[in-house]
This record gives structure tokens, C-alpha cells and sequence, in this order.
């Protein structure tokens, strides 16, 4: 199909206008059912009318834009970009799409433009956008304007998203990848462990565990290791919080960078990673539980969405007899049990 010559208005609203973007949105839906390997069950069971109670979420917590694509002479909307901001200053491009007879136009350049324009003006320090593995043909696309790819989570980091090639999962600053963790990295891992207990601020434990006994305690699909080769310089991993079905989509977070590696990103994209690949799983809720001395940790968590809901006072003793405070965090997902 040739595309039209129409000249394209380009308008913002906010949450009040989202409904516009309906019928665009029930395409993307339909073209998710039928190509995405990720996702497809969140497309096959969310409405509209369910995506737009979590965008009215998202303007609460942060801010919601709305940059829409307009041909005025067939009066209609032919395309969008729904972009966030939470409160902790990260931004994420929700939702874009281009009706297929607007494309090759420029229009979804346009409104990426439009949208990151507005997330460098409001001080976001970070965006993401998310891409059903079956649609990898957007990389491209989402790559020249600084993403680079994490699995389905492709990343812009201020003023350093320009030094990675393109399809290089690094985490920023360092010269690692993120990856799944495997049995053959724990003795990196365990090593990791040590120096954070060594620390007196990363945990009450005095030792590590066996590989048997940890691999047990965590979940499989969420956990991840920054390496670069045999070298390991930082994990995370999530470990369930009850047997109980009802809290089935919740669990706790561990994150460790080893002692050279910290201040470089490879903490954040660890984080990042594990949220991501918690979403898919459809854990809804990630709790952490942190010494109020690790503002380090409390920066980095707060970063990432999470927030303080509460002090434990004394809950546990380290081993050499201190009685010690733990700050509970908890970052509730606005993609999972909707």
C-alpha cells in the first residue's frame, strides 16, 4: 500500500484523552496474540478498559503523557505513544503504535522524539521500553534513540547508552552482561556473598549457604548474574515469601555487587533485570528488607520503584550480639495482577 501524502498533526493530552487511542490499541492486541512468545497470555486476557486502569495508576504515582498522531482530513487518530514518569524520575515508553498505512512516514519517529523530549525536560534518569520477544523487528527502531536490548526490556541510560553496541546487554559502566545465573557460577556468587556479609550492612547472615540449600530458597526464572566470562561482578535473585496461594505472587530480593564493581550501574541493571523477568513470571509485589545504614542499597531500591512502608525494630541480632533495624520496601508492579 503506498502511504498517504496527508500532512500529520502531531497533539498531546493526558490521561483525561487516553480513551482516543482505543481502537489503535485493540490492533497492537491483536497483532500481539498472534506473534508475541512473551505477553501473548497478557494480550489475550487485558481489555482496554484494563490497560487504562493501570495508566490512571501510573499518572497517580508519577505522571502520564499521551502523544497522539492526527490525520485531519480522514479525522482520525493513526498513531500514539503512551509514555510514563514515576516519582523516582524513570521513564517508560508504555505503549506505541503506527496505523500500517502511516508508516514509513516518520510518524513513530516523531512521537519518540516528542516523548523523550519530555522525560529529558522533566529529569527523568532513565527510560525503558518493553518488546514482546516475536517483535524484535522494533530494535532497530528503539535503537537509535539510545535503547539497547535486555532480554524484552530494552534500556536508555543518560549519558552512557551511547558507548554500548548496539545488542549489547551491558550493565552500565562495567564491561559485563547480564545473564541467568547457573550452578556452575556459584562459587563467583558465594564469593560476592561473603564480601557483602563482610561489609555488617548487607545481611544478618554470618555465613553462605550450600548451593543446594540456596538453589532451594530461590526462584529459578529470577535470577542473574553480571558477568563477563567466568568473571562474576554482581547477582540478584528472588526467593518466595510464603506457601500460601494467595501471596503466590510475591517475593523478597536479594542483590550483591562485589566490592570493585559498586557505583558503576551494574547494581541498577541487575535490579532491572529482575524486575523485568518477574513481570513475565506474574509476581506482582517485590519486598526487600534493609539495614537503615545501606543508603547505597535504600538509593537503589527507592530508583527502581520501590518505597519504604515500614521499620521492624530489632527483628534480628547480627553475630556479634548487635540488635539491628530492617527498613521494609516493597515495589508493587503495575504490569502484573492487574
Amino acid at each position: 500500500m503506498t502511504p498517504p501524502v496527508l500532512p500529520i498533526e502531531y497533539r498531546t493530552t493526558d490521561f483525561a484523552g487516553i480513551d482516543v487511542i482505543r481502537p489503535l490499541w485493540n490492533r497492537i492486541c491483536e497483532h500481539h496474540r498472534i506473534r508475541a512468545r512473551t505477553f501473548r497470555a497478557f494480550f489475550e486476557r487485558v481489555t482496554f478498559d484494563d490497560r487504562k486502569a493501570y495508566f490512571a495508576r501510573c499518572a497517580e504515582a508519577g505522571d502520564l503523557r499521551v502523544d497522539l498522531a492526527c490525520d485531519p482530513a480522514a479525522g482520525r487518530c493513526v498513531g500514539y505513544c503512551v509514555t510514563s514518569l514515576s516519582a523516582e524520575r524513570i521513564g517508560e515508553v508504555e505503549s506505541l503504535y503506527v496505523d500500517e498505512a502511516y508508516r514509513s512516514q516518520g510518524v513513530g519517529t516523531a512521537l519518540m522524539h516528542r516523548a523523550l523530549a519530555w522525560l529529558d525536560e522533566n529529569g527523568s534518569i532513565e527510560n525503558g521500553v518493553s518488546v514482546a520477544e516475536g517483535n524484535e523487528e522494533a530494535f532497530p527502531f528503539y535503537r537509535r534513540f539510545g535503547f539497547y536490548p535486555r532480554r524484552t526490556m530494552l534500556e536508555q541510560v543518560r549519558g552512557s547508552a551511547s558507548t554500548r553496541p548496539a545488542g549489547d546487554a551491558r550493565a552500565p559502566g562495567a564491561a559485563c552482561s547480564i545473564r541467568e545465573m547457573t550452578a556452575a557460577d556459584w562459587d563467583e556468587v558465594r564469593r560476592i556473598y561473603l564480601e557483602g556479609i563482610a561489609t555488617g550492612n548487607a545481611t544478618f547472615e554470618a555465613e553462605a549457604p550450600s548451593w543446594e540449600r540456596w538453589d532451594a530458597g530461590h526462584l529459578r526464572p529470577c535470577r542473574f548474574v553480571a558477568a563477563n566470562g567466568e568473571r562474576i561482578f554482581g547477582w540478584v535473585a528472588a526467593s518466595p515469601t510464603s506457601g500460601r496461594p494467595a501471596y503466590a505472587g510475591v517475593a523478597e530480593v536479594s542483590v550483591y555487587v562485589e566490592r570493585d564493581a559498586r557505583g558503576q550501574g551494574v547494581g541498577s541493571a541487575l535490579l532491572a533485570e529482575l524486575i523485568a523477568a518477574s513481570e513475565r513470571e506474574g509476581f506482582w509485589t517485590l519486598q526487600a528488607g534493609i539495614f537503615p545504614e545501606n543508603a547505597p542499597s535504600l538509593a537503589l531500591h527507592k530508583k527502581h520503584g520501590f518505597r519504604v512502608i515500614g521499620r521492624r525494630e530489632r527483628p534480628g541480632r547480627m553475630k556479634d550480639g548487635r540488635w539491628r533495624d530492617v527498613l521494609l520496601l516493597e515495589r508493587r508492579s503495575r504490569k502484573a495482577g492487574l
